[in-house]
Protein backbone atom coordinates (compact mmCIF):
# COMPACT_ATOMS: atom_id res chain seq x y z
CA UNK A 1 0.00 0.00 0.00
CA UNK A 2 1.12 3.36 -1.21
CA UNK A 3 1.12 6.18 1.55
CA UNK A 4 -0.02 9.34 0.09
CA UNK A 5 1.92 12.64 0.45
CA UNK A 6 1.11 15.61 2.41
CA UNK A 7 0.79 17.64 -0.73
CA UNK A 8 -1.78 15.02 -1.97
CA UNK A 9 -3.76 15.26 0.90
CA UNK A 10 -3.79 18.86 1.81
CA UNK A 11 -5.99 20.04 -1.40
CA UNK A 12 -8.50 17.81 -0.33
CA UNK A 13 -8.54 19.19 2.87
CA UNK A 14 -8.70 22.74 1.91
CA UNK A 15 -11.97 22.22 0.09
CA UNK A 16 -13.36 19.69 2.73
CA UNK A 17 -12.12 22.65 5.41
CA UNK A 18 -14.11 25.40 2.93
CA UNK A 19 -17.06 22.92 2.47
CA UNK A 20 -17.64 23.29 6.54
CA UNK A 21 -17.32 26.59 6.33
CA UNK A 22 -19.82 27.34 4.11
CA UNK A 23 -21.70 25.21 5.72
CA UNK A 24 -21.68 26.48 9.08
CA UNK A 25 -22.50 30.19 8.10
CA UNK A 26 -25.29 28.80 5.86
CA UNK A 27 -26.64 27.41 9.16
CA UNK A 28 -26.38 30.48 10.76
CA UNK A 29 -27.92 32.54 8.05
CA UNK A 30 -31.01 30.47 7.94
CA UNK A 31 -31.92 31.26 11.63
CA UNK A 32 -30.87 34.57 11.33
CA UNK A 33 -33.70 37.34 11.00
CA UNK A 34 -33.63 39.01 7.40
CA UNK A 35 -35.41 42.51 6.86
CA UNK A 36 -38.08 42.54 3.96
CA UNK A 37 -37.40 45.25 1.07
CA UNK A 38 -34.72 47.91 3.09
CA UNK A 39 -35.11 51.49 2.50
CA UNK A 40 -31.99 53.15 1.50
CA UNK A 41 -32.41 55.96 3.81
CA UNK A 42 -35.38 55.50 6.74
CA UNK A 43 -38.49 57.27 5.77
CA UNK A 44 -42.35 56.76 7.24
CA UNK A 45 -44.02 54.35 5.49
CA UNK A 46 -46.87 56.38 2.95
CA UNK A 47 -50.51 56.00 4.28
CA UNK A 48 -52.49 54.69 1.36
CA UNK A 49 -56.28 54.33 1.80
CA UNK A 50 -58.69 53.23 -1.06
CA UNK A 51 -62.55 54.81 -0.49
CA UNK A 52 -65.58 54.84 -2.57
CA UNK A 53 -66.45 58.11 -3.98
CA UNK A 54 -69.01 59.89 -5.89
CA UNK A 55 -69.00 63.23 -8.33
CA UNK A 56 -71.43 65.06 -6.13
CA UNK A 57 -71.29 66.39 -2.32
CA UNK A 58 -73.74 64.36 0.07
CA UNK A 59 -74.10 63.32 4.08
CA UNK A 60 -70.78 61.85 5.15
CA UNK A 61 -68.25 62.54 2.35
CA UNK A 62 -65.29 64.36 2.16
CA UNK A 63 -64.60 66.89 -0.49
CA UNK A 64 -60.86 66.71 -2.24
CA UNK A 65 -59.74 68.05 -5.24
CA UNK A 66 -57.54 66.67 -7.96
CA UNK A 67 -56.67 68.70 -11.10
CA UNK A 68 -59.30 71.31 -10.26
CA UNK A 69 -62.15 68.30 -10.28
CA UNK A 70 -63.90 67.71 -7.18
CA UNK A 71 -64.27 64.27 -5.71
CA UNK A 72 -66.41 63.43 -2.39
CA UNK A 73 -65.00 60.73 -0.57
CA UNK A 74 -67.02 58.29 1.53
CA UNK A 75 -65.36 58.09 5.36
CA UNK A 76 -64.75 54.42 5.15
CA UNK A 77 -61.40 53.20 4.67
CA UNK A 78 -61.68 49.93 2.37
CA UNK A 79 -58.19 48.76 1.71
CA UNK A 80 -54.90 50.52 3.93
CA UNK A 81 -51.09 49.72 3.92
CA UNK A 82 -52.20 46.96 6.06
CA UNK A 83 -53.44 45.28 3.11
CA UNK A 84 -50.33 45.51 0.58
CA UNK A 85 -48.11 42.45 0.53
CA UNK A 86 -45.62 44.71 -1.93
CA UNK A 87 -45.25 47.23 -4.27
CA UNK A 88 -42.71 47.59 -7.00
CA UNK A 89 -42.10 50.40 -9.26
CA UNK A 90 -42.63 49.90 -12.76
CA UNK A 91 -43.39 51.73 -16.76
CA UNK A 92 -46.81 50.87 -18.49
CA UNK A 93 -44.94 49.46 -21.54
CA UNK A 94 -47.88 50.69 -23.86
CA UNK A 95 -48.07 53.95 -22.69
CA UNK A 96 -44.77 54.69 -20.98
CA UNK A 97 -45.99 56.13 -17.67
CA UNK A 98 -45.19 55.30 -14.12
CA UNK A 99 -47.37 52.79 -12.23
CA UNK A 100 -47.00 51.08 -8.91
CA UNK A 101 -48.29 47.70 -9.09
CA UNK A 102 -49.53 46.43 -5.70
CA UNK A 103 -49.70 42.80 -4.48
CA UNK A 104 -52.42 42.77 -1.47
CA UNK A 105 -52.16 40.23 1.02
CA UNK A 106 -54.97 37.57 1.07
CA UNK A 107 -57.40 39.53 3.50
CA UNK A 108 -56.90 42.46 1.24
CA UNK A 109 -57.75 40.64 -1.96
CA UNK A 110 -60.83 39.02 -0.65
CA UNK A 111 -61.63 42.95 0.56
CA UNK A 112 -60.72 44.09 -2.74
CA UNK A 113 -62.94 41.32 -4.83
CA UNK A 114 -65.96 42.32 -2.40
CA UNK A 115 -65.42 45.95 -2.96
CA UNK A 116 -65.04 46.14 -7.42
CA UNK A 117 -67.51 43.05 -7.27
CA UNK A 118 -70.54 44.98 -5.58
CA UNK A 119 -69.83 48.18 -6.81
CA UNK A 120 -68.81 48.31 -10.74
CA UNK A 121 -69.64 51.52 -11.70
CA UNK A 122 -68.65 53.63 -9.29
CA UNK A 123 -65.59 55.41 -8.49
CA UNK A 124 -62.54 54.44 -6.04
CA UNK A 125 -60.75 56.83 -5.17
CA UNK A 126 -56.76 56.14 -3.91
CA UNK A 127 -55.53 58.71 -1.45
CA UNK A 128 -51.87 58.46 -0.19
CA UNK A 129 -50.45 60.69 2.47
CA UNK A 130 -53.76 62.70 2.84
CA UNK A 131 -53.83 63.74 -1.00
CA UNK A 132 -56.26 62.41 -3.90
CA UNK A 133 -54.07 60.74 -6.53
CA UNK A 134 -56.58 59.05 -8.35
CA UNK A 135 -60.43 58.07 -8.52
CA UNK A 136 -60.76 55.37 -11.27
CA UNK A 137 -63.92 54.23 -11.90
CA UNK A 138 -64.46 50.30 -10.66
CA UNK A 139 -65.02 49.35 -14.68
CA UNK A 140 -64.90 45.44 -13.11
CA UNK A 141 -64.65 42.93 -10.09
CA UNK A 142 -60.70 42.91 -9.81
CA UNK A 143 -60.10 39.72 -8.69
CA UNK A 144 -56.58 38.75 -8.78
CA UNK A 145 -55.28 40.63 -5.47
CA UNK A 146 -52.56 42.64 -8.22
CA UNK A 147 -53.64 46.15 -9.29
CA UNK A 148 -51.49 49.06 -10.87
CA UNK A 149 -51.89 53.08 -9.66
CA UNK A 150 -51.64 55.49 -12.48
CA UNK A 151 -51.83 58.97 -12.72
CA UNK A 152 -48.71 59.48 -11.15
CA UNK A 153 -46.62 62.54 -12.34
CA UNK A 154 -43.09 61.10 -12.77
CA UNK A 155 -40.85 58.16 -12.41
CA UNK A 156 -39.48 59.65 -9.54
CA UNK A 157 -43.25 60.12 -7.54
CA UNK A 158 -43.70 56.14 -8.79
CA UNK A 159 -40.33 54.97 -7.10
CA UNK A 160 -40.91 56.68 -3.93
CA UNK A 161 -44.33 55.49 -3.51
CA UNK A 162 -43.72 51.83 -3.79
CA UNK A 163 -40.53 52.41 -1.61
CA UNK A 164 -42.82 53.67 1.03
CA UNK A 165 -45.52 51.28 0.62
CA UNK A 166 -43.07 48.11 0.38
CA UNK A 167 -41.29 49.92 3.60
CA UNK A 168 -44.48 49.65 4.82
CA UNK A 169 -45.27 46.34 4.00
CA UNK A 170 -41.86 45.17 4.79
CA UNK A 171 -41.48 42.62 7.73
CA UNK A 172 -38.51 40.98 9.39
CA UNK A 173 -38.30 37.65 8.12
CA UNK A 174 -35.50 34.42 8.27
CA UNK A 175 -34.09 33.37 5.37
CA UNK A 176 -35.46 29.71 5.63
CA UNK A 177 -39.03 31.85 5.01
CA UNK A 178 -38.02 34.24 2.43
CA UNK A 179 -36.88 31.41 0.60
CA UNK A 180 -40.33 30.14 0.72
CA UNK A 181 -39.70 26.50 1.39
CA UNK A 182 -36.94 25.75 -1.36
CA UNK A 183 -34.49 23.14 -0.72
CA UNK A 184 -36.34 21.23 1.49
CA UNK A 185 -35.77 24.32 4.46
Amino acid sequence: MKHRGLEEIHPVLSIVSALASAAFALGTALTLPIAGPAPAVASPAAEIEFRLAETAPGPGLTRFDRQGQAVYLHPEVLISAADIASADQKVEPLWGQPVVSLELTPAGLDQLARITTGHVGQALAIVVNGSLLTAPIIREPILAGRLQISGLDSLEEAKDLAHRLGWAAAKPRSLAEALGGRFGL
